[in-house]
């Protein structure tokens, strides 16, 4: 998909496609959507189960359609859906990214009218194999009302999983999960890790130099993420002590995502999956040293850091970080 042009009313207008469907394309919002946010949602029915109000006025809602940026803050978005028919607005659907839980959702509102004739499935659909074979996320969530039977179902025929029910704004709501088939998180040995940390974290090195002393011990283990039997993400799990903290420790190592699958959530992955080995192993501490351009990223994960920065020759500056497990 890409750029396009269409005359309205003879005016021109500037829009960019994302995809599209048998039925339907996907597009970017423009100026002239805001009379179907505002109309859509005056229709109590379509904004019951939302959380949401009413625009005050057409005004209200073409300030929002002008503001709406997360196109360019996270690279993804809500979406235009557009019969291709006959070029009537239906609604809209699309991802959005919650930076506070990190993960990415699907989501979707159409007209009343164009309800219970496939849309929402058809968009959610296509949507979600953008969202895997194009931008290859590793998972995705959605949620609904607990009361709205008619998401609901749209989310289950999109094959998403049952996840909890929590609270969501205030609305009590069911959380659904779909994971990417594309990907697989396992166990490596340390060779494995080095078509990765070699160009991440060593790159312009001999090779040899992505060699730690133990990566072979027994107690030592690596993992890896595989996109299409790809390896894109790795990290490393090492028995080291630090002389500062008590307990029993293990500390990270060699954490690594080809740059093309950053954003993506696997760094994630890989230390979620990694606590939890090491929390069945009965480890109460891991710790780590990490580059200073990742420290927001492993406090946002309740890792703390620890005393003063620190410069790795050939690496660059670091902190301790850790985070008790048990």
């Amino acid at each position: 998909m890409g750029k396009s042009f269409f005359d309205k009313d003879d005016q021109l207008f500037f829009m960019i496609k994302i995809l599209e469907t048998d039925r339907l394309y996907l597009r970017q919002f423009i100026a002239q959507d805001a009379i179907h946010f505002f109309k859509m949602n005056a229709d109590p029915d379509v904004i019951k189960f939302t959380g949401d109000r009413p625009f005050k006025n057409l005004e209200e809602a073409q300030v929002f359609i002008d503001h709406y940026e997360a196109y360019t803050k996270t690279g993804i978005g809500r979406y235009a859906v557009v019969s291709k028919q006959d070029e009537q607005f239906l609604g809209w659907c699309g991802l959005k990214y919650h930076p506070k839980e990190r993960v990415v959702d699907i989501g979707f509102r159409f007209y009343q009218k164009y309800w219970n004739q496939g849309y929402a499935t058809e968009s959610a659909k296509a949507v979600i194999d953008y969202a895997f074979h194009t931008l290859k996320y590793p998972f995705l969530v959605a949620h609904a009302h607990k009361e709205n039977e008619a998401s609901h179902q749209v989310l289950k025929k999109c094959e998403l999983q049952t996840l909890r029910a929590f609270d969501y704004d205030g609305i009590p709501a069911i959380q659904y999960k779909l994971n990417n088939p594309d990907y697989l998180l396992k166990e490596i040995t340390a060779q494995e890790t080095w078509p990765v940390r070699h160009p991440v974290l060593r790159k312009g090195r001999p090779l040899e130099d992505v060699y730690m002393e133990a990566d072979e011990k027994e107690n030592t283990f690596h993992l890896g993420i595989f996109y299409k039997n790809k390896i894109v993400g790795v990290a490393s799990y090492m028995q080291d002590s630090h002389p500062d903290f008590k307990g029993k420790q293990y500390r990270l190592r060699g954490m690594a995502v080809l740059p093309e699958y950053r954003k993506k959530g696997l760094a994630e992955l890989l230390l979620k999956k990694g606590e939890e080995i090491l929390i069945k192993k009965g480890i109460t501490v891991l710790w780590f040293n990490a580059r200073i351009a990742a420290t927001h990223f492993y406090t946002n994960l309740d890792y703390e850091t620890i005393g003063e920065e620190f410069d790795i020759p050939l690496v660059g500056p670091h902190y301790v970080m850790k985070k008790e497990l048990i």
